[in-house]
């Protein structure tokens, strides 16, 4: 029987955040932390769909059946499938799908856009569409807008390509490096919440707009300072790095994006010896990346589980989205 396993990265932003919405730039990585769609023929007919980490599991007998009862929160799924039912005149029948993921859910890893990139090879494979990677990232970026409404388009492009971009007011360029960023992702068991983010800024923006742009500017210059010593030195000064993380980290706080679990993680992590730690994405939840040397992560990841966090060391991906097993 005929089986494809496509995987995509999810993907960090090392800094820039919320400075990036006013035109300041930012800097993303993929992370070698994966989501999976694997596609299998089955011998009955319709479509089955399971999406293992919520224990959701669908059975529909045609596509048609697919669009009337497929439950909203997978919105983006059936966009695709429809439209590659009529784009491409692809048989959706005797398939099981299933999606699984490692990444921490609604925690501003890209976990949305990593499905989508994962599904959209998986199809690609399987139906023998040919689809170059630009075109996977496009299908992508329009799931995302049903997913986010507005989306940058840093994650879909992240998931696609992996290693690590350079975004600035819509346009991205690549950052090559040849060595290895070791980071610890550690999820702060709060949801992020980018509404709530948003508000607190404007909020500020209200109270002090003049320093709530000063503050943006800061973050603009960390992110080029970082870039600048991340492609002009072969072996780069990470604890100089690490120092900028830190900073930004505090201009996050003072936009009051940060909260107690972040500011936990973080006191904890420069406490043990690590170059850098800061929140990453929207914050007030979410995910906080912290650099170091490996001993050291290996260290913080065991006194943060003592503290109820989950975290996982990873580097960044060099691959994108790619096939995994088909046969």
């Amino acid at each position: 029987m005929k089986e494809i396993v496509a995987s995509a990265p999810g993907k960090i932003i090392l800094l820039g955040e919320h400075a990036v919405v006013y035109g300041y730039p930012a800097i993303a990585l993929a992370i070698s932390i994966s989501s999976k769609c694997e596609i299998q023929e089955t011998v009955n007919g319709g479509i089955q769909i399971d999406f293992k980490n919520f224990n959701q599991a669908f059975d529909f007998s045609n596509i048609n059946d697919l669009i009337l009862n497929l439950p909203t929160n997978y919105n983006q799924i059936r966009f695709l499938l429809i439209n590659f039912k009529e784009r491409f005149n692809i048989d959706l029948n005797k398939v099981k799908i299933t999606f699984t993921s490692i990444l921490f859910p609604n925690s501003g890893l890209g976990s949305s856009a990593a499905i989508a990139v994962a599904l959209i090879s998986a199809l690609n494979e399987y139906y023998n569409l040919n689809l170059e990677k630009k075109e996977i990232s496009k299908y992508a970026f329009d799931m995302e807008k049903i997913v986010h409404g507005s989306p940058s388009g840093i994650d879909n492009t992240i998931c696609t390509y992996g290693n690590m971009i350079f975004y600035q007011t819509g346009n991205f360029r690549f950052i090559k490096i040849p060595y290895e960023l070791k980071f610890l992702v550690t999820y702060t068991n709060i949801e992020h919440n980018t509404k709530m983010a948003i508000d607190q800024i404007r909020l500020l923006q209200q109270k002090d707009p003049k320093k709530v742009e000063e503050t943006f500017a800061k973050i603009g210059e960390i992110t080029k300072e970082v870039e600048n010593e991340l492609i002009a030195n072969k072996d780069p000064n990470f604890a100089y790095i690490g120092k900028l993380m830190n900073r930004n980290q505090n201009l996050l706080s003072f936009l009051k994006v940060s909260n107690s679990n972040i500011s936990e993680i973080t006191n904890l992590a420069l406490k043990v010896g690590a170059y850098g730690s800061k929140l990453t994405g929207d914050g007030l939840g979410g995910c906080v990346i912290t650099l170091g040397k490996e001993e050291v992560l290996s260290k913080l990841l065991i006194l943060l589980k003592q503290k109820g966090y989950n975290s996982y060391i990873t580097s960044m991906d060099r691959e994108g989205g790619k096939i995994e097993k088909k046969f």
